[in-house]
């Protein structure tokens, strides 16, 4: 037998077909990230072509611009699958959904209060103390609130799950169980920000490793709620929740930590 048959056969087991997988999510995670650059670069070089770098309506959505890359990726991934059933799982939220939507945010305040300390204990410094500008400019310009609304709740943060729960997690479905999609798909969305967090100017590898580690959590708790409802309505509207709604500073002032 040739190697290449052998090699057919291997990839034809059933950890053949996880490792495809895996590798097939890892590809995704890499793609989008480079999609996600291009979109970095052309949607700064339009507003400084345009002259609306000091606009409010830009400072709301200057943290997004990595997710025109996103959707740009994703449209092109479902033009060449042509598999919508299989990555986009959506539709009206039912009182389950409604109740993670709920559960999602109080699960990240806990995590946003007792994270941070124990990541400083080992050494690792958060990658951009003091920043949160999408929540200090909605706080002093609540007119804004429409401006996010859109742009987050209706486009950044449903590119993001598209790409990180409909594309990753319908792929890992064809070969693990529900515990197999959610422990990858949650690790590649930490390897995700880890390694934006290394292209990102100012940020140390440290930084970047904490980057990667605080999203791992988020990230299984998304996956675990994507398997649970199949509705990206969910974990889109608590993503971009994460970036609208500091649940964990109202802890902070109400808990007496």
């Amino acid at each position: 037998m040739s190697l290449s048959s052998d090699l057919s056969v291997a990839l034809e087991t059933r950890r053949g077909r996880q490792a495809r997988a895996v590798v097939a999510g890892l590809g995704i995670t890499v793609g989008a990230l480079l999609a996600g650059l291009i979109g970095v670069i052309s949607t700064n070089g339009l507003v400084s072509i345009l002259d609306l770098a000091a606009s409010p309506v830009v400072r709301v959505l200057q943290g997004n611009y990595i997710q025109v890359g996103f959707a740009g990726f994703a449209a092109a991934y479902l033009a060449w699958q042509g598999d919508w059933e299989r990555y986009v799982k959506v539709r009206r939220p039912t009182l389950e959904d409604v109740g993670w939507i709920i559960g999602l945010p109080l699960l990240f305040a806990a995590q946003g209060v007792v994270l941070p300390p124990v990541l400083a204990a080992v050494g690792l410094p958060h990658p951009q103390p003091g920043t949160g500008m999408e929540e200090l400019a909605l706080e002093t310009r609540p007119l804004l609130w429409p401006v996010a609304f859109v742009g987050m709740y209706l486009f950044a943060a449903p590119a993001e799950e598209l790409v990180y729960r409909g594309l990753i997690q319908g792929r890992l479905r064809a070969a693990f169980d529900t515990l197999g999609v959610v422990v990858f798909a949650g690790l590649l969305f930490g390897v995700l920000h880890f390694l934006v967090g290394l292209m990102t100017q100012g940020v140390s590898f440290g930084g970047s490793l904490y980057w990667g580690i605080d999203t791992i959590l988020p990230g299984l708790a998304w996956g675990y709620a994507y398997e649970r409802t199949e509705n990206l309505a969910v974990t889109a509207v608590t993503h971009a929740m994460v970036w609208t709604v500091s649940v964990h500073e109202i802890l902070l002032h109400v808990l007496p930590i």
